[in-house]
């Protein structure tokens, strides 16, 4: 039996193969729907992949081709490739509540649900959820794992909402905390709705000055005109310190990282180099990447700073990280947060396929700084000042909120009330 399935595994191969040229016709146009994807994915690796010299030659992929854009692109990329991937959802909606939550038992089977996450465009947004909420009862029913389960089903729910107090110490009783019911919410029936990883900007003000704060996860030119809106705003608040939350960080491309690093970086070294960069030797590219000239900024303001105060968890990496190392060498970054993931030196340009609407990210070249180094592979940024995101409990609150864990670090230290992590001191 065993060798009869190997000689039909065999004959397929060879039939399908010799399909697009069978009875001496050209068959290309009749499967090209199949194998389109791939072959678009192919025919940019092979122009600007890093490891382009080394992709196996069309006539050895034709079976391939009819993989999924993503089989493709995991069996042909280069066993080094710790980065690219292929985004086929970049407008397909989700279906879910959009938020994501912590259970804090209260006995064996009942649990009060924290609020850790609220993606923006969802419908849990709309509605006013928000990161650092508690939901005490959901439809009414006290809330186990069976009712939580239930919120991704895809039908409309009516969330009991508390929030954390403090109950002052009294002479006969200790400080006490505890969750005090403030309102009801009419979650209605999930909408789709697409992830945003747009920036997120605050400006809060301390004794002496304004202190500006923007999240930002994807770090990709796509993103420019937003990054562009979030630098003027934060410019005519007039902000004496900046504080980046790159906790979520950990996708973007070459121009998105050059633009941010520009935006943020001191204006007298705006045109100079920003990176060393090292392509495909068949690309013949600059091995230099500069920081843009405020001409090139197109409605981007160049904030002008000394110092940048960055937050970090064990998620942020890749131009993130990046970002940091290249930032390192023209002014002060101060990591607070957690120690970063430590990926590899591996830096992708985005392509699109407005055909299918697919998202391609690919290495493309190998990014240090601009003397040509990187200390964080496979070990991270240490940071400077040490933070949890989730501890305190009370501090889960909205990004950029004061009293949120990281951004309070934050301030804090910029107020001059922290001292440094002991390994870094």
């Amino acid at each position: 039996m065993k060798s009869k399935y190997s000689v039909i595994i065999v004959v397929s191969i060879a039939l399908l193969t010799g399909l697009f040229a069978s009875c001496g016709k050209d068959r290309w146009e009749l499967y090209y729907p199949q194998t389109r994807q791939s072959i678009w994915i192919d025919s940019v690796m092979r122009e600007n992949y890093l490891w382009n010299d080394e992709l196996s030659d069309e006539d050895e992929l034709t079976s391939s081709y009819f993989l999924n854009s993503v089989s493709f692109l995991a069996k042909v990329k280069n066993t080094n490739d710790k980065m690219s991937y292929v985004d086929t959802a970049c407008s397909v909606p989700r279906y879910q509540p959009g938020f994501d939550l912590s259970l804090y038992p209260i006995n064996d089977s009942i649990y009060m649900a924290l609020v850790t996450h609220v993606e923006p465009a969802s419908s849990s947004a709309a509605v006013g959820i928000k990161r650092g909420d508690w939901i005490v009862e959901i439809d009414g029913k006290e809330v186990t794992e069976t009712i939580v389960d239930q919120l991704g089903n895809g039908e409309a729910h009516t969330l009991a909402i508390g929030s954390f107090v403090t109950i002052p110490a009294t002479e006969d009783e200790e400080e006490q905390y505890g969750i005090m019911f403030d309102r009801e919410v009419e979650l209605p029936v999930p909408s789709g709705y697409f992830i945003e990883a747009l920036p997120a900007v605050n400006v809060v003000g301390i004794e002496g000055g304004q202190v500006g704060y923007m999240l930002y996860s994807d770090i990709s030119a796509e993103h420019r005109e937003k990054v562009a809106a979030a630098s003027k705003s934060l410019a005519s608040s007039g902000i004496t310190d900046m504080v980046l939350d790159l906790r979520f960080a950990a996708t973007g491309d070459v121009q998105g990282l050059q633009y941010l690093a520009s935006i943020l970086a001191p204006a007298q070294v705006l045109g100079t180099k920003m990176a060393t960069v090292k392509y495909a030797e068949s690309r013949h590219a600059d091995t230099s990447l500069p920081f843009l000239p405020a001409s090139e900024l197109a409605s981007g303001e160049n904030l002008n700073l000394e110092t940048l105060y960055v937050l970090t968890s064990s998620e942020t990496a890749g131009p993130a990280e990046m970002l940091i190392n290249c930032l390192k060498t023209v002014m002060n970054v101060v990591v607070i947060g957690q120690k970063t993931k430590g990926s590899v030196a591996q830096a992708c340009e985005s392509f699109r396929d407005l055909n299918r609407d697919q998202l391609l990210r690919l290495v493309v070249c190998e990014l240090t700084d601009a003397n040509g180094e990187f200390s964080y592979t496979g070990s991270g940024f240490t940071p400077d000042y040490s933070a949890e995101p989730f501890n305190p409990i009370e501090g889960i609150q909205p990004y950029g909120s004061p009293s949120e864990n990281l951004f309070a670090k934050a301030l804090s230290v910029i107020a001059g009330g922290e001292e440094a992590t002991e390994e870094e001191q």
